[in-house]
């Protein structure tokens, strides 16, 4: 269903203030977590529960903040820490997903419609393939042996991480596609499958916050809103993105129980990504990947030129550039590796795609008819 330029533009601005709100609620949420662990942690400190930490010795001989996760490893504390930080994490995801309801209304109900197991499948395989490509993007630096630290890593934290685990899983498909795939595109696929699909795709990968995943989520993203708009069903989504998690999660879950698959991880996963890679060569032209142009005029302007499109960007570009700053200084601040140096590259790819991104949807708008030649200009 083709809309007018004005609801097309109030669909777009309702878009980006949802998400806008979301994130803020999201934001909020992770603080009132840290405020209730450290209450925790402050109870605990002062009935003697806690062990004895030699924090100031740990900033003097400039060790990281996993020392401090070892000392308390194994008391249970860690395990309790996450626990609440996801669970209140949840709750703040379900209330913004109420909230982008609100603020973005329903359109024409999507048509349910099932998905075979071999299409199903065809799609499981282009997420790897889409997977392989995002995640390398998004991870340049590590090909030229550039560690990235994670507290969250089994270990450090051992088999406290366990919560984290399985709300990355679980927990976070769930929540995840609620709000990025059905409260968005509800409001969205009757306006146009291309436009809504992309801005899914990038307010998803804005929503991760920095760039080592902000092409994964925005390519997987497009997928699944397209995926959900030709069936109206979120459990596939979900289903694709649990699957894309656990497959990352695995070797550290293993690994709690002492299992090291990391080698066959390691081949299964090329073999993946190689196979996906294939089935999206052989069926980029699918209908699952392309969508009809617009009749509705100057709809790329207007898909872009609101308030709620314009804060999101704005603010995604600040971010960005906030993020270049620091990453220039981490040779200094740092180690001296002047490798750092090469998440410049993914995070001016990010930049760069945030800013250029209407010039290539503008394909999705159908050129203005001729004007119609009358006789006198025709015969000169």
């Amino acid at each position: 269903m083709e809309q007018s330029t004005n609801q097309f533009k109030r669909a777009y601005n309702r878009a980006g203030l949802s998400v806008a709100a979301l994130y803020g609620t999201v934001a909020k949420g992770e603080a009132l977590a840290a405020i209730v662990i450290m209450g925790i942690l402050s109870v605990l400190a002062v009935g003697g529960a806690l062990p004895s930490i030699d924090y100031e010795g740990i900033l003097r001989g400039g060790r990281s903040l996993s020392d401090v996760f070892d000392a308390l490893s194994g008391t249970g504390i860690i395990a309790a820490i996450l626990t609440v930080f996801l669970l209140v994490q949840a709750c703040a995801w379900i209330v913004g997903y109420v909230i982008m309801r609100l603020v973005m209304p329903e359109g024409t109900p999507i048509q349910k419609r099932n998905l075979s197991f071999g299409r199903f499948l065809m799609i499981a395989l282009m997420c790897y393939g889409i997977w392989g490509i995002g995640a390398s993007l998004g991870n340049l630096s590590s090909f030229f042996g550039v560690e990235t630290s994670n507290l969250l890593d089994p270990t450090s934290l051992g088999a406290e991480s366990l919560p984290y685990l399985i709300y990355a899983m679980i927990g976070a498909p769930i929540v995840e596609e609620l709000t990025f795939r059905k409260a968005l595109l509800d409001g969205l696929h009757d306006t146009h499958e291309g436009y809504a699909a992309i801005v899914s795709g990038l307010l998803f990968g804005l929503m991760h916050g920095n760039h080592m995943q902000f092409f994964l989520a925005f390519f997987l993203g497009m997928l699944f809103a397209m995926v959900y708009q030709r069936t109206g069903r979120v459990v596939y989504t979900m289903l694709l993105h649990a699957m894309i998690n656990t497959t990352a999660t695995l070797p550290e879950l293993l690994s709690l129980m002492g299992v090291d698959i990391s080698l066959y991880w390691n081949i299964a996963v090329a073999a993946l990504i190689v196979a996906g890679l294939i089935v999206l060569l052989v069926n980029c032209r699918h209908p699952l990947l392309h969508a009809e142009q617009t009749e509705t005029p100057d709809a790329n302007r207007v898909v872009y030129r609101n308030v709620g499109m314009r804060i999101v960007r704005i603010a995604a570009l600040v971010l960005i550039g906030m993020q270049g700053a620091i990453l220039a200084l981490l040779p200094i601040l740092d180690d001296g590796d002047p490798r750092h140096l090469i998440d410049l590259i993914p995070l001016t790819l990010v930049f760069l795609t945030v800013l250029l991104l209407p010039k290539f949807t503008k394909h999705y708008e159908k050129p203005a008819a001729p004007e119609p030649v009358g006789p006198e200009e025709a015969n000169a």
